[in-house]
């Protein structure tokens, strides 16, 4: 629910100096690349009264959520969920397949494809990095040549849309198709991206998918999902890594004997992931796939209807993750927290090396007319408050021809 940050009419506690019991009330519109807004009944499902994490209950549960993450994986193996950030299971996947002297190629254009570089690089493997300039993202031929020189790389870790600039790949299909044909595993870190665009497991040759439970899937933070492919599994099982909490092996024996976790399980999330499954089925994901290509591309259009300038290559932007270079004059913190204190809407800043230079708004999860209008007047009054005179009216007119589509 949305409230307005002060009463619309003058109210006694208000005039006694009692505005707090207001702002306590102000839920604000978080328009971030993740964590993400959450559905009313996502939330209300957290507040279940807790249950063993080592009873059937307990195990009716994961049993139930594997069995709706195979629907939405595209799978045939059993989802893996962790009680982690969707950074462990990025590492999981590197962790558990790569060794001292292995190969992986790795897709490179921001922050995160660096920390995945990093990461195959810690376990003593090679990473054959395919750089690209943030905002843009490494081309389909960049990746054949690769595998083409390095027929014998165990693994190709891609960064299917790179949080910190905005940018996106859009051949990952095609992707899968080498990678089935040299025999290396095609890893998608998609955090930042599964549950809005388009990545089938099975029928893209994928082999290993990490994601996390606060960006598309439209539920709180703290669980990782991991989707494998039977030739991944069976590898990692036949040569299993000396690992302890990121040892997927123990996760798949347990999982296959009782339905339960080795650890732990974070239970209130996990009710809440659950309920946040049963919504991504009921609106079908093909349907899911449309309605953020069209926000997105309302997002799009509206800014540089606006006069903002859009960053990166036109033919890498992402769907979820719409980054805008700031006007000269503009200060990024002065920005933000005036459009959060003011408006309501929080947006996120660049990262690494854009800091100051981009802010990035989070177009994934519960996306949808209200969240991407509000958001567009918001910024531009924002702006217009602030000197950048921004076209309003242009851009509501520019978003609304392609929110007519949903």
């Amino acid at each position: 629910f949305f409230f307005p940050p002060h009463p619309a009419t003058p109210d006694p506690l208000w005039s006694r100096g009692l505005g707090d019991v207001y702002k306590r009330q102000f839920q604000k519109l978080i328009m971030l690349p993740g964590p993400t807004n959450v559905p009313i009944e996502v939330t209300q499902a957290m507040v279940a009264p807790s249950i063993g994490h080592r009873t059937k209950d307990f195990s009716s549960m994961m049993e139930e959520m594997i069995r709706k993450g195979k629907i939405l994986f595209e799978c045939e193996e059993d989802i893996i969920h962790l009680s982690a950030s969707g950074t462990a299971a990025v590492e999981a996947s590197i962790t558990n397949i790569l060794r001292k002297d292995d190969k992986a190629i790795v897709t490179v254009c921001g922050e995160f494809g660096g920390r995945v570089s990093e990461q195959i690089a810690s376990v003593g493997a090679t990473p054959i990095e395919l750089v690209a300039d943030y905002g843009d993202f490494p081309s389909l031929s960049d990746f054949e040549r690769a595998l083409e020189k390095n027929p014998d790389a165990k693994a190709a870790y891609i960064v299917t849309n790179e949080t910190s600039s905005g940018a996106m790949c859009h051949w990952l299909k095609e992707a899968g198709d080498l990678t089935s044909k040299y025999g290396t595993f095609l890893v998608a870190d998609a955090v930042s991206n599964w549950g809005a665009d388009k990545m089938p497991l099975e029928d893209y040759n994928i082999d290993f998918i990490a994601t996390g439970s606060q960006k598309a899937c439209a539920a709180p933070p703290g669980l990782a999902m991991i989707a494998l492919s039977k030739r991944y599994k069976e590898q990692m099982m036949n040569d299993p890594q000396k690992l302890h909490f990121l040892n997927l092996p123990r996760f798949i024996k347990m999982s296959d004997k009782v339905k339960q976790t080795p650890f732990t399980p974070c239970l209130p999330v996990y009710f809440a992931l659950n309920k946040a499954y049963d919504i991504m089925i009921e609106e079908g994901m093909e349907n899911r796939y449309v309605r953020h290509q069209v926000c997105g591309k309302a997002f799009y259009d509206a800014f540089e209807a606006m006069g903002l300038q859009l960053f990166g290559a036109p033919e890498a932007r992402s769907n979820t993750v719409i980054s805008i270079a700031y006007p000269k004059g503009i200060d990024d913190k002065e920005f933000r927290g005036s459009l959060a204190k003011n408006y309501g809407v929080v947006v996120a800043g660049g990262f690494g090396e854009m800091v100051g230079k981009i802010f990035r708004v989070g177009s994934l999860g519960m996306i949808n007319s209200f969240y991407v209008l509000t958001t567009i007047s918001s910024i531009a009054n924002n702006l217009n408050r602030l000197g950048f005179k921004a076209n309003t009216d242009a851009a509501i007119n520019a978003a609304l021809k392609n929110l007519s589509k949903l």
